[in-house]
């Protein structure tokens, strides 16, 4: 069972989530107190990732991970391969957060067991839309529409942040990246995940980082449905959505399970081998659109 980078979800037969890939899992070595089974877990924004770091905080203390700071420079995501504030010590423990690269295990990706968590497009634009106004409704005195939201960011922003963060590939080269490459490039990255050889390691996996009674943890940082602005998208908009964020649309496919030579040759017949200009004229519209939703809302 080949699969890349999950997400934590309330049930395990839920086809919205596929798992993330692992290998041999033995939840009694994860422990933190040395170098052998620590955790590297690499958080895609809006994929779960903080109910697991929390977790991890109450778990281990916040002296037993390690969660780097982005670099704030205004040039860092353009021309810097590493974009986070190297941590003054390592040691033995966990490496997680927004800015885990793979770079801050030195050479000892043998002792992390490494995992990261993956989602649908749609679901992932929705959610965080959601998010926003659930976040800052103490202060928003108007809403702001989803179409304005997801023009607010550029195609594929999952393997963007995976690409960007993880794999320390500077901005401006991502950038003008074909689909194709940017595929290939998000492949070779979760290659170096681990890998769940059978659904018991799932099992496994989520009894380690629950409670002691073995149940998941608790929700943290997401909003309840009762709360959401927009409770669903149509389906016009999600088929808009998948076409326009192919890559993060076939790495979801991995995710769920399907077998990664498949969609590795369906991303060869589909994905755009050039650059598409027109990603030069979304950048040049992003301002505009958060402007929209990141400044308007709030005054």
């Amino acid at each position: 069972m080949t699969k890349i980078a999950a997400r934590m979800t309330r049930s395990r037969s839920s086809s919205e989530h596929g798992y993330a890939r692992s290998a041999q899992l033995n939840p009694t070595a994860i422990s933190g107190d040395d170098d052998q089974g620590a955790l590297h877990f690499f958080h895609v924004p809006k994929t779960g990732g903080s109910t697991l770091i929390k977790h991890l905080e109450q778990r281990y203390g916040k002296n037993g991970i390690v969660n780097p700071s982005k670099n704030k420079s205004p040039v860092c995501d353009i021309f810097l391969q590493k974009k986070f504030i190297v941590p003054s010590s390592l040691g033995a423990r966990h490496i997680v957060g927004h800015f885990a690269s793979f770079s801050l295990m030195g050479g000892r990706e043998s002792n992390y067991y490494k995992v990261c968590f993956w989602r649908h497009p749609a679901k992932w634009y929705l959610s965080f839309y959601n998010y926003r106004h659930h976040r800052n409704s103490h202060r928003i005195k108007r809403k702001f529409s989803f179409a304005d939201f997801y023009r607010s960011m550029l195609r594929n922003p999952m393997t963007e942040a995976l690409l960007l963060y993880c794999a320390d590939v500077r901005g401006w080269s991502y950038f003008f990246m074909s689909d194709k490459r940017k595929f290939d490039l998000a492949c070779a990255t979760i290659e170096r995940f681990d890998r769940f050889e059978d659904i018991a390691k799932v099992d496994d996996f989520l009894e380690f980082i629950g409670h002691e009674n073995g149940h998941k943890p608790k929700d943290y940082n997401r909003a309840l449905k009762s709360e959401n602005v927009l409770q669903h998208i149509d389906e016009a908009t999600i088929a808009k959505i998948e076409c326009q964020n192919p890559v993060d649309l076939l790495l979801h496919k991995i995710a769920l399970g399907e077998e990664t030579q498949a969609v590795r040759k369906e991303a060869a017949s589909v994905l755009s081998r050039a650059f598409d200009p027109g990603d030069i004229v979304r950048a040049l519209l992003v301002p505009y659109y958060r402007f929209k939703t990141w400044v308007v809302p709030f005054v």
